[in-house]
């Protein structure tokens, strides 16, 4: 939870859709990798998979956001249609809400 927080916490002013991170900035995917630590690099280099040589890092964007953040892989999946669904001027609010629901029990 104190991970999903500082996601939530740290949001840029500004969230890429429908890919990792592009020439504007991050998609919530990528912006949960990189506050994770994982080197732009690794992120930037597939829009699907991290590449990381220790197989406990690498694999599956969701498979990874989900391991890392212990989510279900479903939870992440709503993540990204959130960021990707949402007009550009209104992301970033609904990914925060999106995350307060996650680390909020009973919030909606």
């Amino acid at each position: 939870m104190d991970r999903l927080r500082n996601v939530r916490d740290s949001l840029p002013p500004r969230l890429n859709a429908g890919i990792l991170m592009g020439d504007g900035g991050f998609c919530i995917l990528g912006w949960m990798l990189t506050v994770a630590g994982y080197h732009p690099i690794t992120v930037y280099n597939s829009t699907l998979f991290v590449n990381d040589p220790d197989p406990r890092r690498g694999g599956l964007v969701v498979e990874v956001v989900a391991r890392t953040y212990g989510l279900h892989p479903e939870q992440v999946v709503e993540l990204a249609r959130t960021n990707d669904e949402s007009p550009s001027n209104e992301r970033v609010s609904a990914v925060r809400h999106a995350l307060d629901v996650l680390v909020t029990p009973g919030a909606t």
